[in-house]
């Protein structure tokens, strides 16, 4: 190789290893995201995480656990079936899912997932009778 080759593959060589180097701190030196989602900035997440906080109360109020609702919302069955095996009526499996519900939704508010408002929101919804699942997994529509 002739002289003035070897000193361009050197040159260029270092210059790669400066920039990927640069690379590397810049990157090392960037703050990484957090996880934690700060109110009213994702509200996907935290209508997911209502919604989880409300179907674990429901199924709490059946006496069964998240996943067996899950299995028998899956197999067709309604809320409103599963509350009436119970013995309760509507407004009976309404009180009690309210009761249920208002501490999850308090330790999400402390946690600072969601806002006291939306909480406020999902218990005012669920007092004007909006129980998810009552009718059933999907609510057949008809024309």
């Amino acid at each position: 190789m002739n002289p003035f080759a070897a000193v361009a593959v050197k040159t260029v060589g270092a210059a790669g290893v400066a920039a990927v180097l640069s690379l590397g701190v810049v990157q090392a030196a960037s703050p990484t995201p957090t996880a934690t989602p700060t109110p009213a900035t994702n509200h996907q997440t935290d209508r997911r995480t209502v919604a989880r906080a409300v179907f674990e109360a429901e199924a709490d109020v059946l006496g069964i656990a998240p996943k067996t609702l899950r299995e028998d919302l899956r197999k067709g069955q309604k809320v409103s079936e599963l509350a009436k095996d119970k013995g309760m009526t509507k407004e009976q499996f309404e009180t009690k899912l309210i009761a249920n519900v208002k501490p999850r939704l308090a330790a999400l508010v402390d946690h600072k997932v969601i806002t006291q408002a939306q909480a406020d929101k999902v218990i005012d919804r669920l007092s004007k009778g909006h129980i998810p699942f009552w009718d059933g997994l999907h609510r057949a529509t008809t024309k």
